[in-house]
């Protein structure tokens, strides 16, 4: 149009690949503000799900395809709609400004055209994503994927942040996004505080989009989006690999309870090589707690030995499992107020 070149809406843009440029823990935090708290208004809650999804996933990131930080699409879109399936299906909330049309967004009407497929009787679904089959799972994450998260959400994000937190192109059909080195470091170092900012502002806009009766605890909902209920095949894995006694105090386990390592408030994600199983006496007093460095170095020569069971959860969550990312999950923990002192 007259020699001008228009710009592209951030949701529309095919990739984004120009170089990073040097980020502090200052401009990530302005950058985030900025995306977070813009007075734009919004037509959507896809953005808050989707920095929900990355920060929840930050310690599944490749830390091997280094300078950049490699995150799958798979990991990426399972969180956001394991999010949404919670959020729509388990607590009914809207996504969207009401009207006298009823219009819903994408994501919505994708969770009820799958359950319709399956039989699964809406408004009365009461269970959690992760108890659908794993076939079923991938199968509406895919869907997700294509329609919510590649097609409008990946672009507008990317717009969001300046183009700065990470790298993506569906002209080159990548199958995940390359996090900014810069931008990973300061994201995991104040997790907690980008989860209470996103959090705040998520809230805000369904509060916005809802009654009053279902904006009701909203926070507890959002928490609760993603946090699982059946910790079985984790258990499971570990009496394969053979582990009889308390990981804290070393007694024989006649009762046993699955144990979060790295406190789960802290991760929002579960992996086996975060999983112990501990007396019911140690899980109850080490609690949302942070274990003294000795256990550092105990899980860490355990999981040498766990990475070897050959069980499927093992082979998956150990994909890019590294020492120096627990001991990283371990040091931000701290930071984030999570104080190292405690022993049986």
């Amino acid at each position: 149009m007259n020699g001008i070149k228009q710009k592209v809406a951030g949701w529309n843009l095919q990739e984004s690949i120009k170089p990073f440029s040097k980020l502090t823990d200052e401009d990530v935090i302005k950058i985030v503000n900025s995306a977070l708290l813009s007075n734009v208004k919004r037509a959507t809650s896809y953005k808050f799900a989707f920095f929900k999804s990355i920060l929840d996933n930050l310690f599944n990131v490749d830390l091997n395809s280094m300078p950049e930080c490699f995150l799958s699409f798979d990991s990426i879109s399972m969180r956001f709609t394991e999010i949404y399936w919670n959020l729509v299906l388990k607590f009914g909330l809207s996504q969207m400004p009401q009207n006298q049309y009823e219009k819903k967004t994408v994501v919505e009407t994708k969770l009820f055209d799958f359950c319709k497929k399956y039989g699964f009787n809406f408004p009365d679904i009461n269970f959690p994503f992760e108890s659908l089959k794993p076939s079923l799972q991938l199968e509406i994450a895919k869907t997700i994927q294509k329609t919510v998260v590649e097609k409008n959400v990946l672009g507008a994000f990317c717009s969001d942040t300046n183009f700065e937190f990470y790298h993506f192109s569906k002209a080159k059909k990548w199958n995940g996004i390359y996090l900014n080195h810069d931008a990973f470091v300061t994201l995991a170092k104040y997790k907690s505080d980008f989860e209470k900012i996103n959090y705040f502002e998520w809230i805000k806009y369904l509060e916005s989009v809802n009654t009053e009766e279902q904006s009701y605890q909203l926070a507890k909902k959002l928490d609760a989006s993603t946090e699982r209920q059946n910790l079985n095949q984790y258990r499971n894995a570990l009496f394969t690999f053979g582990q009889t006694t308390c990981f804290y105090c070393g007694k024989p386990l006649s009762e046993n309870a699955v144990d979060h390592f790295i406190p789960w408030s802290f991760t929002k994600d579960d992996k086996v090589w975060n999983f112990v199983l501990s007396c019911p006496s140690c899980n109850s007093k080490k609690s949302n707690r942070l274990t003294t460095q000795h256990f550092l170095q105990s899980i860490n020569l355990r999981n040498q030995k766990l990475c070897n069971v050959d069980l499927p959860v093992v082979k998956e969550d150990f994909k890019t499992y590294t020492y120096s990312k627990l001991a990283l999950m371990y040091s931000n923990a701290i930071f984030n107020g999570f104080t190292p002192d405690w022993q049986p």
